[in-house]
């Protein structure tokens, strides 16, 4: 892109010299429209990939069973758990959450991001 329009600028500097300005004029008018629609170009791409992006789906069918479309810090299930101490968090630097997730078993835990802890069945303590 840098070597295109470096090019451009020594046609119409070239062109500038020579005192024709007709040409120079209908150059840099050209010129003017493919850049517009290139970036248009780029524009439109960027926003649908963005939207892309950011769709969030996430389902949990089983009885007791838990799905996050992002971070899961802490996903405790069954019956008679204890927790305790503080919710773990993800570590800096994390990848940003996928955004999908599908838990579908009992009791089972899923998550686009990352899981701190999981506690799943019965009677466990953490």
């Amino acid at each position: 892109m840098a070597t295109t329009a470096g090019l451009a600028c020594v046609g119409l500097a070239l062109l500038l010299w020579l005192k024709d300005l007709g040409t120079v004029a209908t150059a840099a008018g050209l010129a003017a429209d493919t850049v517009t629609l290139v970036m248009t170009v780029f524009a439109v791409r960027a926003l649908v990939l963005q939207s892309a992006q950011t769709t969030s789906q996430a389902t949990a069918s089983g009885a007791g069973s838990v799905a996050a479309g992002g971070i899961i810090g802490r996903a405790v299930t069954g019956n008679n758990n204890q927790a305790s101490g503080p919710v773990p968090t993800p570590p800096p630097g994390s990848p940003a959450p996928g955004g999908r997730a599908e838990a579908s078993g009992a009791k089972s835990v899923s998550a686009g991001g990352s899981i701190g802890e999981a506690v799943t069945g019965d009677g466990n303590s953490t």
